[in-house]
């Protein structure tokens, strides 16, 4: 059983992880034997929050509503933190991260935002 994995990572854009790093939440990998565990991994970025973002958010939070312009920097944030996960999990030796998943903090009294993925990085085999 062979997987592709896809990641969504920014408005309309599919990247095929078939080659490189692949990432799931799954703590274990379908159709794939895990060899080595070699330890947790993380991808990190910091964002600041711009004016533009702020009165745009203000606004927002007098009529209601999505704050478009926030939730396109949390998705470019967050691809951003994955390609650094899969970066560190290279760089560890892996070909895979298993138990994947995304957390957000707000630092500097809410001045700017700490996007993490983590996971576990392993090596894994093809079961056939």
């Amino acid at each position: 059983m062979n997987i592709v994995a896809e990641l969504y990572i920014s408005t309309n854009t599919i990247a095929h992880m078939s080659e490189g790093i692949l990432v799931v939440t799954l703590p274990h990998l379908p159709g794939y034997r895990i060899i080595r565990v070699l330890g947790t991994v993380h991808g990190l970025t910091v964002r600041t929050r711009g004016v533009g973002g702020k009165i745009s958010a203000g606004i927002s939070g007098i009529f209601g509503g999505e704050v478009h312009s926030y939730t396109e920097e949390c998705e470019r944030s967050k691809a951003e933190a994955l390609v650094r996960l899969r970066e560190n999990a290279q760089q560890m030796g892996a070909n895979a991260v298993i138990g994947a998943d995304f957390e957000t903090s707000d630092i500097l009294a809410g001045t700017a935002t700490v996007f993490s993925a983590y996971g576990t990085a392993v090596i894994v085999e093809a079961e056939y």
